[in-house]
């Protein structure tokens, strides 16, 4: 299990997309029929996926606003803060129109960007997942199919921002945001929210898996 634990971990990463997803979701849930050296192994992909370079990051960001990282952001760290199956996270200053928060011209954030291609990518690999599920568990169909609808709803950044919007209102209703949790507050005054970015207040936190 100690030597083979890595490999596979190495393999999920080299197959990327979905696999370093089904990687993610074995380390949180696994410790319970997995060997803890392959939860241990896989436990990396949570945040230490492998980058893209900052190159990448600013072409996505940029092609997908239609404006320059100096128009969007005062500063934008090159090196991420977390990469994952996705895409990864920055953070950043964001450059704040006139009238918005006021007193302040900018507002630290965590930036989101999503790989163009992750989308087609994870079809691909459901489809895939789908005709070998079909062929040996086919009971395990509309398994596969829930879980790429999940996966559906994770690619969209819109519905992120709509579902941390919603719980963020909520918990705020019910007295339990700030005083117990935090939610991030989405950050689109400049309208750079999209598909492939998503600009969220920064908190400082404490990784699940510390």
């Amino acid at each position: 299990h100690e030597r083979s634990a890595p490999k596979i971990s190495r393999k999920m990463v080299r197959m990327g997309g979905i696999y370093i997803k089904l990687g993610q979701i074995l380390s949180t849930v696994g410790s319970g029929f997995l060997n803890e050296a392959y939860v241990s192994a896989l436990r990396v992909l949570q945040d230490g996926a492998p980058a893209r370079p900052y190159a990448d990051i600013v072409h996505i960001v940029e092609s997908s606003t239609g404006r320059t990282m100096d128009e969007m952001f005062v500063d934008f760290e090159p090196t991420p803060i977390g990469a994952a199956s996705i895409g990864q996270a920055h953070r950043a200053t964001l450059r704040l129109p006139n009238g918005v928060d006021a007193g302040t011209i900018s507002e630290p954030v965590i930036v989101k960007v999503q790989y163009p291609e992750v989308a087609r990518s994870f079809q691909i690999d459901f489809d895939n997942l789908a005709v070998v599920t079909r062929w040996f568990e086919p009971e395990q169909v509309d398994l596969v199919e829930s879980l790429r609808a999940r996966h559906n709803q994770e690619l969209d950044f819109h519905h992120e921002a709509d579902n941390l919007r919603t719980v963020r209102r909520n918990l705020q209703r019910s007295g339990v945001e700030p005083t117990l949790v935090r939610i991030p507050m989405v950050r689109n005054e400049t309208g750079i929210c999209n598909n492939n970015v998503l600009v969220m207040e920064y908190l400082e936190g404490t990784s699940l898996a510390s």
